[in-house]
Order: structure tokens, then C-alpha cells, then sequence
């Protein structure tokens, strides 16, 4: 009895570790992003930094420093889960952030733990304990009220732009469930390594069919600040932390990730840009925040 109990104590302390790694990681993102973005497009910055994850993992495959082997596996289930996650929702994402303000964009994708509880009950016929429930409201409500009340808040989105966030939201939800099921077959690195593929071949064609050419690379090689910002979000970002939050979904039930995940990257991503991208703040981020990393504390106490 002592011995598992020392081993749960061992892995708990893993999924922490790596739930702090993959908030930095993505939270983060948000100004490396910014700062590819202006050089490149959107489907440009997607395109450099899948096809970069791609080619990592072709080297450590080739050379033997890592194996995968999809042999006898759903493999249906995973092409649906790799076009879902990063194709579709990615697409999504950004066509609805560009037709909606910042301040509606942000509350929307914060929904993203919601619809999964929602889609759990719905179609796995799931229990999802009170606990991770309040977590995720009170997770939710940080987000609303740090950005409502900010006198920065604004309104006036395209419905075109609401629609296509709100499918980003659906697809987000539903692969965060699809991978969780994964998990049970597939290893991290197996459906990280079918994430890049996907992600490094649709985007490319995608960024050569809007006539781009070479263009991305040529900026990514020319050595300037964008350079350092695709290699994060390249390495640091659909590479490193993709293959965390694929291993953490292996391990805890998907509403129960995906809240401590969007809620300690959101804190992280608040925090970042009020440090180094000079965003605004006030009373309302400090509360916002609060109730976020709240919402973090109560759903983590049910992670086992």
C-alpha cells in the first residue's frame, strides 16, 4: 500500500512539473507569435513551425533516438484526431480571432474545458466530479472578469467570426476527448509525431497554394528576431509541448486537463504580456487572475 502510495505522490509531481512546463511553453507562445507575425502570415508562421516539429522527429526517428510504431492501431481514430488538431482548429482559430475583437476572441476559446464537460456528458455519457466542475466555472469567470471589465473591452465581431470560434472551441473540445482515448493505444510521441505530420504537410501545401513559395524559410534563415521566435514555437511549442499535453491526456481525464491546461495558460499568457508586451492592466487582471489560479488549485485536487 505504501509503495503505490509513493508512486502516485511520484507521478502527481510529474503531471505538475509538466502542467507548469506546458503553461510556459504555450503561454508564452502568444509573443512569439507576435513577433513572427510580423514578418510573416498566419498560415506562413503555422507552416514554418509544423514543418519544423516534422523534421525533428523524421532525425530523432531516423536516427533511432526515438520509435513509433502504428501497426495494428486505431488508425482512423488518429487521422481524425490530427485533422481535427492542428488542421481544422487552427484554421478556425484564426479566421474567427481575425473577424472578432481580442477581448471576445480570449472568452470564447476560454470555453474550451466547458465544452468538453458539455461534450463528455453528451456523447461518452461521462461523470465529471463537482470538483473539477467548480474549477472550471471558477477558472471561466477569472477570464470574463479580467477582460468585462477592462476598460479595453470591446464588442462589434463579424458573425463569421463568432461562428468560426465557436467551431474552434467544438473541434478543440472534441480532440482534447479523441486524444484522451488515444492514450489507451497510442504512446505521446506516436500521436505527436502524427500531429506534426499532419500539421508540417497541410500547412505547407496550404502556404504554397497562397502562392508563398519559399518565402517563410527565407525569412526563418535570414537570422532576425523571427528566426528565434519560429524556432520556439517550432521546438518549444508544436514539439515539445504538444508531446506534454498528449502524455498528460494519457493520464488524466480529458475536462480535468484541458481546465488546469487553458486556465494556467491563460494565467501565464496575462502575465507575459503585461511583463514584456506592455498590455494594460488593473484591479480586474489581478482579480481575473486569482480566480484563474483558483480554479487551477481546486480542479488539481483531483488529479490521482
Amino acid at each position: 500500500m505504501k509503495v503505490n502510495s509513493d508512486a502516485n505522490r511520484k507521478n502527481n509531481t510529474l503531471l505538475y512539473i509538466l502542467f507548469v512546463a506546458l503553461a510556459l511553453l504555450w503561454g508564452l507562445s502568444f509573443l512569439g507569435t507576435k513577433v513572427a507575425l510580423t514578418e510573416l502570415t498566419p498560415i506562413e508562421v503555422l507552416a514554418v513551425r509544423w514543418g519544423m516539429s516534422l523534421i525533428l522527429f523524421c532525425i530523432l526517428s531516423g536516427t533511432g533516438i526515438i520509435t513509433v510504431n502504428y501497426r495494428g492501431k486505431n488508425i482512423k481514430l488518429l487521422s481524425v484526431a490530427v485533422m481535427i488538431q492542428p488542421c481544422i482548429y487552427s484554421i478556425m482559430e484564426t479566421w474567427g480571432i481575425n473577424l472578432t475583437t481580442s477581448s471576445e476572441s480570449s472568452i470564447i476559446i476560454a470555453v474550451i474545458p466547458l465544452m468538453v464537460v458539455l461534450e463528455s456528458l453528451l456523447f461518452l455519457k461521462e461523470k465529471i466530479s463537482r470538483r473539477t466542475c467548480i474549477g472550471i466555472f471558477t477558472g471561466f469567470s477569472g477570464v470574463v472578469t479580467a477582460i468585462i471589465i477592462s476598460p479595453e473591452f470591446s464588442t462589434g465581431g463579424k458573425p463569421a467570426g463568432y461562428l468560426c470560434l465557436i467551431g474552434a472551441v467544438t473541434v478543440g473540445a472534441l480532440y482534447t476527448i479523441i486524444s484522451n482515448r488515444l492514450g489507451k493505444e497510442f504512446s505521446a510521441m506516436e500521436t505527436t509525431f502524427a500531429l506534426a505530420a499532419a500539421g508540417g504537410v497541410f500547412f505547407n501545401l496550404l502556404s504554397l497554394l497562397q502562392g508563398n513559395g519559399l518565402h517563410p524559410y527565407r525569412v526563418f534563415f535570414a537570422g532576425g528576431t523571427s528566426t528565434w521566435a519560429l524556432l520556439y514555437l517550432g521546438i518549444g511549442c508544436s514539439f515539445t509541448a504538444y508531446l506534454i499535453f498528449n502524455y498528460i491526456l494519457s493520464r488524466l481525464k480529458a475536462e480535468l486537463a484541458s481546465c488546469i491546461q487553458t486556465n494556467s495558460i491563460t494565467a501565464v499568457g496575462v502575465a507575459a504580456g503585461i511583463i514584456w508586451g506592455g498590455d494594460s492592466w488593473g484591479w480586474y487582471t489581478v482579480a481575473g487572475m486569482l480566480m484563474t489560479i483558483a480554479g487551477i488549485i481546486i480542479a488539481s485536487r483531483d488529479v490521482k
